[in-house]
């Protein structure tokens, strides 16, 4: 059940294939892939469970993804990546989403450094000039990665 066990080329429940690896977080990884029946590009986030983690730990990490697909489908916002749909294989969610190309937020603060908003209060987005601000990044890799594509 491990992240490691996962290959490119591989087919998840007969639909979802995956391409290469995209992006790597706390709870998983995050594939390039292809909805196959519908022939659309997909990203596809892979829950990562340690070999060593207790069942119990395994139950959380299994709700806590299940929780953030529920809360992603109930949104609708052009900033807003969509879910659209949530499968069970290997004892695993995956998460089937959007996906949207372009910068990470990561590449673009690499790129241009830290950054203050500017503009009103919904447009923390656009870059003005250097600002030490935290944001978690969600709402900013979307704005910025749909602008770039």
């Amino acid at each position: 059940m491990s992240i490691e066990q996962t290959e490119s080329g591989r087919l998840i429940v007969g639909r979802y294939r995956l391409s290469q690896p995209i992006g790597e977080g706390g709870m998983g990884r995050v594939w390039q892939g292809t909805d196959e029946l519908l022939d659309r590009p997909v990203a596809i986030k892979e829950l990562s469970i340690s070999p060593n983690l207790p069942p119990r730990e395994i139950d959380v990490l299994r709700a806590r993804m299940l929780r953030e697909a529920r809360s992603a489908a109930q949104l609708s916002h052009p900033s807003i990546i969509t879910v659209f749909d949530v499968v069970e294989s290997d004892g695993r969610p995956w998460i089937v989403m959007e996906l949207v190309r372009g910068d990470s937020l990561g590449d673009l603060l690499k790129r241009e450094g830290a950054q203050r908003p500017s503009g009103s209060p919904g447009s923390a987005c656009r870059w003005s000039r250097p600002w030490p601000w935290r944001t978690t990044g969600a709402s900013c890799t979307a704005t910025s990665s749909r602008a770039t594509s």
